[in-house]
């Protein structure tokens, strides 16, 4: 074989990309809720999951057109009303009302302009909704705009929890429509805002079981749930996906393999053990990863899970993911290997390095540098970025499911994509977000939240030191 022969033959020469079919689904995903019950928070999370499995997804938030409308005297707030104060949502004035349903249709208009002429596939549609009116506004709005072309699903969002409620309410005294106001006078006027909510909400229910509407009722994001109609195949990974929502808090750790022999030398693909250094790294990470543990049990009980908190170790089953977390204790820490967080299956390129590939394959080598999220690797079994969607979004599911906390030892690549999930990093740079060796990331997540600490390791001490997160390397020129 020549230095600029293909490993692939003529009849192969598009294997190595994954095909694009013009399958992707259309829908209309209509929140449903009082304020504070962590609609926002839903529709976000909802719209990072499908984005991630590459449906391209984005939230339409109606109090965001209002606050917009507002600030730049459009003709839908020609009212003297401040457009934030609690009498803005009153059920009882036609004048607010009407108000309040032209910004609803401004905001789906923009909706369905991103849909049908901006290549959209999932559209979420952020606001109360909360009266059977608004709802079948709603509905023939779309239906007059787009006849039968789009899916239409209703998700209700409900919060039973009164202590979590409080605390959301509190949350929106740091929201734009009350910073840098009077927190008491602020914490009233939204009370108030609920009060109107709650005297004309309407649950979804028997009106719209009649009409044969597809929707979802969701309680405590997820602790409870009621489904009609859902059919299809992106419905039922979005009830899925809600299904194993749950609010506990937990930590979820992210690491790389330690160095293998392998890694040493630039190769990629292939089972290897760990270089002296790798092991070095792995005692370090089990040190560190116990200081931790000790730490979160020796915090108060409030905001944890009812129940005691347990600590499992994940890796992947090739030897230098194993080998990196065989320190862990058995006592403490629950161990499991899956082939889930197995590296990026490399085909016929297992155990080249990328500079062999160039002058070996260089047609291989710069089509992938074209596009690195749709390409796979040629040979059997080849696998590309998509192909590793696929294949971790089980363990996606089962992340979200799970209330311990977890600590994750698996490749750059896979690591790659499970960091794009929780950040929500779009679909188009999923392939060049850089993952810097010898750094763990620690998602820390709150009922309603997410944050990430980042760790570097410091070899010569052995051990990790917080880093902000804008030191954070974020695209490679790989």
């Amino acid at each position: 074989m020549t230095a600029s022969t293909s490993p692939r033959s003529s009849t192969e020469a598009l294997v190595g990309f994954t095909p694009h079919h013009d399958t992707d689904p259309k829908l209309v995903i209509v929140m449903v809720g009082l304020p504070a019950t962590g609609k926002s928070y839903v529709a976000k999370k909802l719209s990072r999951y499908l984005n991630w499995l590459q449906h391209k997804t984005r939230v339409f938030n109606v109090g965001d057109r209002r606050r917009e409308a507002a600030s730049s005297n459009s003709e839908v707030t020609t009212s003297s009303l401040s457009t934030s104060a609690a009498t803005f949502f009153d059920p009882t004035s036609p004048e607010c009302v009407s108000l309040r349903d032209q910004l609803a249709i401004k905001t789906l208009n923009e909706l369905l302009e991103w849909i049908f002429n901006s290549g959209g596939n999932i559209g979420i549609l952020d606001a109360t909704n909360s009266t059977l009116a608004r709802r079948q506004l709603v509905l023939s709005h779309i239906r007059r705009q787009c006849k039968e072309d789009l899916k239409i699903l209703f998700l209700e969002n409900r919060c039973s929890d009164g202590a979590l409620r409080e605390a959301n309410i509190r949350l929106k005294l740091s929201g734009p429509d009350y910073v840098g106001k009077d927190p008491e006078t602020s914490l009233a006027d939204f009370r108030l805002r609920v009060v109107h909510y709650e005297n004309a909400y309407e649950p979804l229910g028997v009106v719209e079981e009649k009409q044969g509407l597809s929707f979802v009722q969701m309680t405590d994001a997820g602790r409870k749930m009621n489904t009609h109609l859902i059919r299809g195949y992106i419905m039922s990974q979005i009830v899925e996906y809600l299904l194993n929502f749950n609010l506990a808090r937990r930590q979820i750790w992210l690491s790389c393999n330690g160095e293998s022999l392998d890694d040493r030398e630039g190769r990629i693909g292939r089972h290897s053990d760990l270089s002296d250094r790798g092991h070095l790294y792995a005692a370090a990470l089990a040190s560190f990863i116990e200081d931790q543990r000790q730490s979160w049990h020796a915090e108060p009980l409030s905001g944890h899970n009812p129940d005691p908190s347990q600590f499992s170790v994940w890796t992947s089953t090739w030897p230098q993911a194993v080998q990196t977390g065989r320190l862990f204790s058995t006592e403490a820490y629950g161990q499991t290997h899956t082939k889930m967080l197995d590296d990026m299956n490399a085909g016929a390129m297992a155990g080249l390095t990328f500079d062999e590939i160039s002058k070996l394959y260089p047609d291989e080598y710069a089509a992938r540098r074209r596009d690195k999220l749709n390409y796979r690797w040629p040979g059997l079994g080849g696998e590309g970025y998509v192909d590793l969607i696929v294949r971790l979004r089980p363990l996606i599911v089962e992340l979200e499911r799970t209330t311990d906390n977890l600590i994750l030892i698996t490749h750059r690549a896979v690591l790659r994509i499970l960091i794009t999930y929780f950040l929500g990093i779009q679909r188009e740079n999923i392939g060049e977000v850089q993952m810097p060796r010898d750094t763990i990331f620690c998602f820390d997540i709150e009922p309603y939240g997410i944050s990430l600490r980042p760790f570097k390791y410091n070899s010569e001490e052995g051990t990790f030191t917080q880093m902000p997160t804008s030191e954070i390397p974020f695209m490679s020129n790989r």
